[in-house]
C-alpha cells in the first residue's frame, strides 16, 4: 500500500497534509485556554481540513477524481476566517464590512460554481483565486486595527499575529497559481507541475505558523486582556 502512495503522489504532498497533525496536536494540548478565546474557530478549521484533505487522499488513492474538495474548501475558508475576523475585530464597522464580505462571497463562489464551470469536479480557478483575495483583504483589515490600536506588547506571542501573518502570506502565495490552477491540473508538462509544489511548500509554512499561533494561545490573554 504504501509502494503505491508513493508512485502515485510526490513526497511533498504526503508532508504538506502531514503538517496538519502538529496544530492539532498543540489544539488539544491548549484546549482549555484555546476555547476560551476564538482561537476555538482556528482550531476547528484545522479539523474541517483534515476532513477535507482525508476526503481527497481517499478518493486519489481510487485514481477518483477530488477537485470538489477543492472547489468546497472556498467555502470553509471564506465562512470560517471569516468568522474568526468578525470575532477578533473590534471596530464596529470593520466587523459590519466582514459580515458582508462574506456573504457577497458565499454568493459570489455559488454563482461560479453553478454558472461558471457547470461541473463541480473541475476547478473552479475563478473562485479559488476570489477566496484569496478575500482572505488577503479580511487579514489586511487585521492589520490595519493592530498598527492603530498598537495595544500588544509582544507580536511574537501573539496568536492572532501569527494565524493573520500566515493567512496573508499564504493566501498571496497561491494567488496567482490558483488564477491559473485549471490550466496547471491538465497540463502534462512536468515542469508546470512545479508550481502545484509551490503551492505545497507554502502550505507547509501555512500550517507551521498556525501551529505556532494556536501554542501561544496560554499567552494570549495576558497580551490582549481586551480579547474576548
Amino acid at each position: 500500500m504504501l509502494e503505491i502512495i508513493l508512485n502515485r503522489i510526490p513526497i511533498i504532498y504526503l508532508f504538506s497534509s502531514s503538517m496538519l497533525i502538529i496544530p492539532l496536536i498543540i489544539g488539544i494540548i491548549n484546549i482549555k485556554a484555546i476555547m476560551s478565546t476564538p482561537l476555538k474557530i482556528i482550531f476547528f478549521y484545522c479539523c474541517i481540513y483534515i476532513c477535507f484533505e482525508s476526503v481527497s487522499w481517499y478518493y486519489a488513492l481510487h485514481g477518483w477524481q477530488n477537485h470538489f474538495v477543492e472547489n468546497t474548501v472556498n467555502y470553509s475558508d471564506v465562512i470560517i476566517l471569516g468568522c474568526f475576523y468578525v470575532y477578533i475585530l473590534t471596530n464596529p464597522l470593520h466587523k459590519k464590512i466582514v459580515i458582508g464580505i462574506i456573504i457577497i462571497a458565499v454568493i459570489t463562489l455559488i454563482i461560479s460554481n453553478v454558472f461558471g464551470i457547470k461541473d463541480y469536479n473541475r476547478i473552479d480557478s475563478f473562485a479559488k483565486s476570489f477566496t484569496d483575495v478575500i482572505i488577503i483583504f479580511l487579514s489586511l483589515i487585521f492589520f490595519y486595527q493592530l498598527l492603530n490600536t498598537l495595544e500588544i506588547r509582544n507580536l511574537f506571542q501573539y496568536s492572532y499575529f501569527w494565524i493573520s501573518t500566515s493567512l496573508l502570506i499564504y493566501f498571496s502565495g497561491i494567488f496567482f497559481i490558483n488564477i491559473f490552477a485549471e490550466y496547471i491540473t491538465f497540463n502534462k508538462d512536468e515542469s508546470i507541475k512545479f508550481y502545484w509544489h509551490i503551492k505545497e511548500y507554502l502550505t507547509i509554512f501555512h500550517r507551521i505558523f498556525i501551529a505556532i499561533g494556536l501554542w501561544f494561545s496560554t499567552t494570549h490573554q495576558q497580551l490582549n486582556p481586551s480579547s474576548k
